[in-house]
């Protein structure tokens, strides 16, 4: 009588299926990604790395209809190889449960071998199997180009200067007024065409009060 069940589903159980028979031994390695470097003046330590992955392999045979042990299977041999090829040539792992020993794993199939013996319908396999380990990515917002353009420009240093005004006083020429703020008194024809609706035809006179734009 069978001591354990090995199970192997495809798809959240919509395919699945257990060994017929058993191997008679079987061995799965839990590795760790530890590194060994050496130190001038240590020698060499162990680094502690993160786990690395659940690997092993399944042997056994899947029995005839002219087996003895027949009774243990549910399909003929070929059967539970097409079965095993197609799940191998998707894109998703298998998930193995070993009844009796706590294993329960999604996994890939990483190869399958499998034949028969001269004058023995029964088909020999042999299944390397690697842990599938699911990635939660976290997703990233990315706001729209459009919106981002229009930030750009809501965000943009605004660079155009106001133009400055100053209130004539009495004594006041526009020669004073062009060497007050440029440094230059024969630039006043520069503040006379900004200010011709206020000033007139003359630009020599300018009155007390007036306000004059300084371009």
């Amino acid at each position: 009588m069978k001591q354990r069940t090995i199970e192997l589903s495809f798809n959240n159980h919509a395919e699945m299926f257990n060994l017929p028979i058993n191997p008679a031994e079987f061995e799965f390695t839990e590795a760790h990604n530890n590194q060994r470097i050496t130190l001038l003046n240590i020698g060499e330590v162990n680094l502690i790395g993160h786990r690395g992955l659940v690997s092993g392999s399944l042997s056994s045979f899947f029995p005839s209809t002219t087996s003895p042990l027949a009774r243990y299977a549910d399909r003929d041999p070929m059967e539970y190889i097409r079965l095993l090829k197609k799940w191998k040539s998707k894109p998703q792992p298998i998930r193995v449960i070993i009844s009796d020993c706590d294993f329960n794993l999604a996994m890939s199939i990483d190869s399958l071998t499998y034949g028969s013996h001269e004058g023995d319908k029964d088909v020999y396999y042999t299944l390397e199997l690697s842990e599938y380990r699911f990635l939660n990515v976290p997703a990233v917002k990315v706001e729209s180009q459009a919106k981002s353009q229009t930030s750009g420009l809501n965000t943009r240093p605004n660079t155009q200067e106001t133009p400055k005004t100053a209130t004539v006083v009495s004594g006041d020429c526009l020669w004073n007024l062009a060497k007050k703020y440029y440094g230059d008194g024969a630039q006043y024809k520069k503040i006379y065409e900004a200010n011709k609706a206020v000033i007139g035809s003359n630009p020599n006179l300018i009155k007390p009060g007036q306000k004059l734009v300084i371009p």
